[in-house]
């Protein structure tokens, strides 16, 4: 009996043994494992969270709004300088593409949005639009067509009556009637009084005289800033 009871013992310890080494491999086998294997893992997967956290490279977000056209700050629309300056506003760092009578020139626009042109305009009426390119290359729409006009040449002028040294008598002749022609849409003022012009250029301006020589400077000036001026004198006799 004692003999059968050592051999039992001696199977189970045996198998004991063969479970303890199992286990002893099979651990060496798992560490093995975690420190080749595991520890890259573990890095790349603290990396991928730092980069969601705000790592060093930002994301990238693509840009497809376009910008708003550009705005224009005040221009004349009648000039007598052949080159005219023009500035605006548009979105900071945006290319500004301004076409002049079919030929376009870019400027970029500063960090505060304000961009400018130096424009060498043609005889007559100049028509120019724009448009703005972001950084991104997005497009806005276009601006309206604007138009200046240059014109250098001095503006017309006529005096049909009273003659240059005419000469008026008595009470009867005391109010005189200046009448004259000048360009459409010019200005006259009559001893710098301004005096009403119609549609077509023609004026009068209706005023009593002094004894003696009456002077009067009679003077056009059209829309882009060009004068003509004449002087006739009036004489006087009670």
């Amino acid at each position: 009996m004692r003999r059968q009871y050592s051999r039992l013992v001696g199977v189970e310890e045996k198998r004991n043994t063969r479970s303890a080494i199992f286990f002893i491999v099979l651990t060496v086998a798992f560490l093995s494992l975690i420190y080749f294997a595991g520890i890259p893992l573990i890095g790349k997967f603290t990396v991928f969270v730092s980069s969601l956290r705000g790592g060093s490279k930002a994301i990238q977000q693509t840009d497809t709004t376009p910008p708003a056209p550009p705005t224009f700050n005040n221009f004349p629309t009648f000039t007598n300088q052949q080159n005219a300056s023009v500035s605006g506003t548009t979105e900071p760092g945006a290319t500004v593409k301004l076409t002049l009578n079919g030929t376009t020139q870019e400027s970029v626009a500063d960090k505060d949005g304000i961009f400018s042109f130096n424009l060498q305009l043609q005889n007559g009426v100049n028509s120019l639009s724009a448009i703005s390119v972001d950084q991104a290359g997005n497009q806005s729409l276009q601006t309206q067509n604007f138009q200046i006009t240059f014109d250098n040449k001095p503006p017309n002028l006529t005096i049909n009556s009273p003659s240059d040294g005419a000469g008026f008598f008595g009470s009867n002749q005391i109010q005189v009637t200046i009448q004259g022609k000048t360009d459409a849409g010019a200005q006259i003022t009559i001893n710098g009084r301004i005096v009403s012009v119609d549609d077509s250029g023609n004026f009068q301006y209706t005023t009593t005289l002094n004894s003696g020589a009456n002077p009067f400077a009679v003077i056009s000036t059209d829309q882009a800033g060009n004068t003509t001026e004449k002087d006739i004198t009036l004489n006087f006799t009670p």
